[in-house]
């Protein structure tokens, strides 16, 4: 079998550390809740692939002083020295000091050729053999290279086998794009992946071409701010560490499948900082139309260069913070949602979930995702996608407003309320200086598949929601009207739904309002 692979490398960065961190949001994270309250990545198990050099080595340089303590595992065999840039990579992933995520210790490490066949994929081996089984309860995988068997055939096996063994393992996977305009097909083209481009926008962007699985699609999903695409999928990855920590020794959504490879996709790509290239948020688009009858409206669910944007831990934190807010079944009685939150629906042909969400002011900035998995056969012949739309109505006098066209010129400055893609695993919503006022959010499954789908949905508003649920029930009933009285007259407490400032008549009011939802 004939393997042709390029690496996304590059020898150095002219990101400062610091600003990196900055521009992640990290030290946005620290400043809200204090260094000692921020997750580190501690105890989750991760794997690291990489292209060798020219003397075969690919695991980073256990004696480099980031690396102190952890855990670095040949799982490929071979070579015993250092790669560059497998230490690069592994600094920015787990590192100490170049991490931010250096509590990871435990790493499998693969060489690329072994991994993609028989030390993991069994890329072209046939129907009857499938890729190996994880190691070590391992949780993500991170991929700082590119390349191609310069064979579709090939390619798009190696690609819905990475999508299988997602499903199987719930692992998360980040892969990179390539660096500059060349793009390449493994493994940025898989469904199921977190491909990664860099904050400049001079990486692969592209639509997947035909002759590959899921054509039309854009590339990368998210990006992250250093200068190349190898470090940056590194950074997502710790990221995505931190999340996994964060779940597990927070108590948060662990049984509600918080720790789901859909849910910490949907929490990473809705959390971005939906800002262009020029960082300044005028050139992040996803082409729905400003004006017409289709204003609000889009079928491409991404920005063509950055995807969701740039990563926001600060932001990604808030919302697996929130925990999970189930939506209602019941489309008529919609459960009620905070302003940050997820949730993990199974859904059938033809169901809906819905959520309502209620401000008192203008929101600034409205970003709500849902994804799902491409599912692969188990002789890799065959493969099915789930069609899922996503849409925002506001909600008045017992009616629901469709806000696309002329209706949401005065409720939405720009941006989109109903996103319908033919192609995607995921539709994203994205709306900017949203009217106060109450708002019914519908996940809705169109196709006709016969297997049921889980689908991770995350949401970030900039603005509070209220919720009368004081007790965390998930019904406002008698006790919260106890709590809300046991509480009168407080100020900065949980009672103060409208963030007056005290918990008086105003709140009362609004309680009432929510009674029984």
């Amino acid at each position: 079998m004939r393997w042709c692979v390029t690496i996304a490398l590059a020898l150095c960065t002219s990101v400062a550390d610091a600003d990196y961190r900055v521009w992640s949001g990290w030290t946005s994270l620290v400043d809200r809740l204090g260094i000692d309250e921020i997750p580190t990545g501690a105890d989750v198990i991760v794997g690291q692939v990489e292209v060798p050099d020219g003397n075969g080595n690919y695991a980073p340089d256990g004696n480099n002083a980031e690396f102190d303590d952890k855990y670095l595992i040949r799982r490929s065999g071979g070579a015993a020295g250092a790669s560059s840039h497998a230490t690069m990579v592994g600094k920015r992933f787990y590192g100490l000091n170049s991490s931010i995520a250096p509590g990871i210790w435990f790493i499998n490490c693969y060489e690329v050729n072994n991994w993609l066949q028989s030390g993991f994929l069994n890329v072209g081996s046939g129907a009857s053999v499938q890729p190996e089984p994880i190691l070590g309860a391992q949780k993500i995988w991170n991929h700082s290279w590119v390349g191609s068997f310069n064979n579709p055939t090939l390619d798009n096996d190696a690609l819905r086998r990475v999508d299988w063994t997602i499903e199987r393992d719930d692992s998360l996977v980040s892969v990179g794009v390539n660096n500059g305009q060349s793009s390449q097909p493994l493994l940025a083209y898989a469904f199921n992946v977190l491909a990664v481009g860099r904050h400049d926008g001079d990486h692969a962007a592209t639509t997947v071409p035909s002759g590959y699985d899921g054509e039309g699609r854009r590339r990368p999903d998210i990006s992250a701010p250093l200068d190349t695409t190898s470090e940056c999928t590194g950074i997502v990855s710790g990221a995505a560490a931190m999340l996994v920590e964060l779940i597990r020794d927070g108590g948060l959504g662990i049984d509600a499948g918080g720790e789901s490879s859909e849910v910490l996709r949907a929490t990473l790509l809705a959390s971005a900082s939906h800002t262009g290239t020029s960082g300044d948020g005028e050139s992040w688009s996803n082409d729905a139309p400003a004006s017409g009858v289709d204003r609000g409206f889009t079928t491409t669910p991404l920005d063509a260069i950055v995807g969701a944007g740039h990563l926001n831990v600060d932001r990604a934190h808030a919302i697996m913070s929130g925990n999970r807010q189930a939506g209602s079944h019941a489309i008529e009685t919609p459960a009620d949602a905070i302003e940050h939150g997820w949730s993990l629906e199974s859904m059938s042909a033809g169901q809906t979930r819905a959520w309502q969400f209620r401000s008192l002011s203008e929101t600034d900035e409205l970003s709500i995702l849902a994804t799902w998995n491409r599912q692969v056969s188990s002789n890799f012949a065959s493969w099915t996608l789930a069609d899922l739309d996503l849409e925002l109505h506001r909600a008045e006098g017992g009616e629901l407003i469709d806000l696309t066209g002329d209706a949401g010129i005065e409720i939405f400055e720009s941006g989109n309320v109903r996103s319908n893609s033919s192609v995607d695993n995921l539709e994203h919503l994205y709306i900017s200086n949203l009217e106060a006022g109450h708002y019914v959010l519908r996940l809705t499954r169109n196709d006709a598949g016969s297997d049921s789908v889980d689908v991770g949905i995350a949401w970030f508003a900039s603005t509070p929601v209220i919720s009368g649920d004081l007790n965390d029930s998930g019904l406002v009933d008698v006790l919260d009207l106890l709590l809300l009285l046991m509480d009168w007259g407080c100020s900065d407490c949980e009672a103060d739904l409208d963030g007056s400032g005290a918990a008086d008549e105003s709140d009362l009011m609004l309680l009432l309002e929510r009674w029984g939802s």
